[in-house]
């Protein structure tokens, strides 16, 4: 059973209320991204509001975080407010594209560790269906809505499964959201990658691809400690 808070150097994330707990991934995602220069982030489907506090620690950027899920919102909301960036980070109930349909503000950087399996058995748990599976968000949908959202020098992170992701760039690219820059993340060095860390711009332009290793053996790597050293309590 997963414990019902993750305990960060800065701050703490309860998650008892939430169908998605904080997982390895999740965290080099917030890690990984970078809010240089960024004002305004936006971050879609929130969960727990992990990646709004990881951006927050090290940006000054203002964040609106958006959650569907009545549980999930007020979890993010808990989590927020147990922060010492509670002023800094605004989280809002709504249905990500009705969001967009209000809103005319542009962000400079948008992120979302979105719903994910595309063609997958259901759980019977209705809450982690909403959490897990595009058919609340589509991944049409989400290109539209970040299209809409974003600056027009702003930077789209999205974190998938590998194959999921293969679909979304071509998807995107379709939708004029070009591919800057893609990590692969591998549990081990010489598996195949399990997740892809993406990001996207209006403009094209030429995409470095880079890549994470979480383990060597039974011990982290160097590079994931460096990664998540200023978030982790690891043990010494």
């Amino acid at each position: 059973m997963p414990n019902n808070y993750f305990q960060f150097k800065q701050f703490r994330i309860e998650q008892d209320k939430c169908a998605m707990k904080v997982s390895t991934d999740s965290c080099i995602f917030g890690a990984i991204v970078s809010p240089e220069n960024a004002q305004h982030i936006l971050d879609i489907g929130t969960g727990t509001a992990l990646l709004a506090l990881m951006l927050a620690q090290k940006s000054v950027a203002q964040i609106d975080a958006v959650e569907i899920d009545e549980s999930a919102f007020g979890q993010a909301c808990q989590n927020v407010e147990n922060s010492i960036w509670r002023s800094k980070i605004r989280v809002f109930r709504e249905d990500i594209r009705i969001f967009a349909q209000k809103n005319d503000f542009l962000y400079d950087l948008i992120v979302s560790n979105p719903p994910f399996f595309v063609n997958s058995t259901k759980s019977e748990n209705s809450q982690k269906n909403l959490a897990r599976h595009t058919d609340s968000l589509s991944f049409l949908d989400l290109i539209e809505v970040v299209k809409k959202l974003l600056t027009k020098k702003g930077t789209f992170a999205i974190i998938l499964p590998s194959p999921e992701s293969l679909i979304f760039e071509k998807l995107a690219e379709e939708n004029l959201l070009f591919m800057s820059e893609k990590y692969l993340i591998l549990n081990q060095k010489g598996k195949k990658s399990h997740r892809m860390i993406s990001f996207f711009k209006k403009n094209k332009e030429n995409c470095i691809e880079k890549e994470l290793i979480i383990k060597d053996g039974q011990n982290y790597t160097s590079d994931f400690i460096k990664l998540l050293e200023s978030y982790y309590l690891f043990e010494k």
